[in-house]
């Protein structure tokens, strides 16, 4: 961007736009991924935000809203409402009574209240991380702590078995694939250099190329 050359200065403003854009654009789910890994849990999240971001940032304060959100909403479908009865008939006896009352009781407290069940996620963070440099299958290490974490082993199950499609850096800046597939794959060097040369002279800067082509003419003039 601050090259002498007033084309490579353009040419470097528009990248670093693509490169600002690329880094606001974060992922909270991979994020969360990183909170279920035992190795990391949440202060490699908070470590990684410092460094971007500084301390107590907003865009970890958003991180944090959305974990608890998230885990609320497994609290929440946790519970079946088709098993909690909480109708009484009028006209049975005393002791039909109490017992359909506290029949409600144990549908609506059976797994827990949400209050309790919203301390798994806080002990499951509290808890000493596993250390870093062991190899672990994360996704085998929640099916042994189901037991004692079943809201949380089913949300790291969702999270951590979201397909993750990876794009290599090279690929976003070169286009030589898209002229050398599997169908073109034996271009003599001159032609895919001309291919090359005839996309960025269609698809390029207008002006920039304006630009050039009087500079040219300018020159041949001067010659003249």
């Amino acid at each position: 961007m601050r090259d002498h050359d007033s084309f490579m200065r353009r040419m470097g403003m528009e990248m670093n736009l693509k490169f600002e854009k690329y880094w606001s654009d974060y992922s909270l789910i991979l994020g969360i991924a990183v909170v279920m890994d035992p190795r990391f849990k949440m202060q490699f999240v908070e470590w990684a935000y410092d460094k971007l971001y500084g301390p107590d940032s907003s865009q970890l304060e958003v991180f944090n809203d959305t974990l608890s959100s998230l885990f609320d909403a497994y609290v929440e479908k946790s519970f079946d409402p088709n098993d909690s009865n909480y109708s009484i008939d009028e006209g049975s006896s005393q002791a039909q009574g109490d017992h359909s009352l506290l029949e409600a009781f144990d549908n609506a407290y059976k797994i827990g209240s949400s209050s309790s069940m919203k301390t798994e996620l806080s002990k499951y963070l509290d808890e000493v991380r596993l250390e870093r440099k062991q190899e672990l299958d994360v996704l085998s290490w929640w099916k042994m702590e189901q037991i004692r974490y079943p809201i949380l082993f089913h949300l790291a199950r969702d999270v951590l078995t979201i397909p993750i499609s990876t794009v290599a850096s090279e690929s976003a800046f070169s286009i030589g694939g898209r002229v050398l597939d599997q169908y073109r794959s034996s271009l003599l060097p001159d032609t895919v250099q001309a291919l090359l040369c005839t996309r960025d002279w269609i698809f390029g800067n207008k002006d920039v190329f304006d630009l050039t082509l009087q500079d040219r003419s300018g020159e041949g003039e001067s010659r003249n």
